[in-house]
């Protein structure tokens, strides 16, 4: 984090706690403790936890701010996405552990998947665009733009090509396969990269501290994405596999982004305790 600046104790929680708890739940998935079921559900009942509690820091980080403030638009956007993500989590999970079943592809999971971008990429977009009066966007855009092509480019070579040559499945599994790695892009990597480039022409850019981090979650979760449609794509994915800790870790991140940016917006007051 930037020097010289003091963040409040719910900021160092959500990142030492979470990144703590993250990398646990891995490590005990990875060990095999408990058997195969046990594993899974450590891995599937973990993952939510950490989601969701990252959701709810970045939703009620949205909620301090007041009413019509683009700041609480933008981080609700946010907030609800990885709501979503935890909820197709949360379905996915009841499926591998009360179903005892396979969690089908396409899904009902996919659903909040999908729909996750959406909300995603909204919040980031819009938030870089409420500096416009303030600071140029042209180059910031064509920067994030070019970054995008390029590694869309590398993404089409290792992955997407291979989608769209495959004959062996239907129609709406391809388009799904093809959806993921394009929003990861489009809608993730993107406009992250936008608006760190935006709002660190801001001053001294404490601003974009909390862009950086949400840089950082978005781009951890494009890779976690792209492996697991890989993985998943060669029939090698399995609960527990190392890109879920990729997972857990980029919406961590995301939620130390919000807490940060509560903390820059709304400091306590002095002697006060944050909750």
């Amino acid at each position: 984090m930037a020097a010289g600046r003091t963040y409040s104790k719910r900021t160092w929680a959500v990142l030492i706690l979470g990144v703590v708890a993250a990398v646990t739940v891995q490590l005990l998935v990875m060990a095999g403790v408990g058997g195969e079921f046990v594993s899974t559900a450590v891995s599937d009942i973990g993952g939510v936890l950490i989601i969701g509690t990252a959701a709810v820091v970045t939703i009620r980080t949205a909620m301090r701010f007041g009413k019509g403030e683009p700041l609480r638009r933008q981080w609700l956007a946010i907030g609800l996405g990885i709501m979503l993500y935890t909820l197709g989590d949360v379905v996915w999970t009841y499926i591998e552990l009360v179903q005892r079943a396979e969690v089908p592809y396409p899904g009902l999971p996919d659903i909040m998947y999908v729909a996750l971008y959406v909300f995603l990429g909204y919040g980031i977009v819009s938030a870089a665009y409420a500096y416009r009066g303030l600071v140029k966007i042209k180059r910031p855009l064509m920067v994030s733009a070019s970054v995008t092509l390029v590694t869309g480019v590398v993404l089409y070579v290792v992955l997407i090509r291979d989608i769209i040559a495959d004959s062996s499945v239907g129609l709406l599994e391809k388009l799904l396969g093809l959806y993921y790695p394009v929003a990861d892009l489009a809608l993730l990597l993107g406009p992250a990269i936008f608006i760190v480039l935006v709002v660190a022409q801001l001053g001294r850019g404490s601003l974009a501290v909390p862009w950086r981090f949400v840089m950082a979650g978005m781009a951890m979760l494009a890779v976690a994405d792209t492996v697991y449609q890989w993985l998943e794509w060669q029939g090698l994915y399995a609960a527990g596999s190392i890109v879920d800790l990729g997972w857990m870790l980029g919406y961590v991140l995301i939620a130390v982004g919000a807490s940060i940016m509560r903390d820059l917006i709304l400091p306590e007051p002095s002697g006060r305790t944050p909750r």
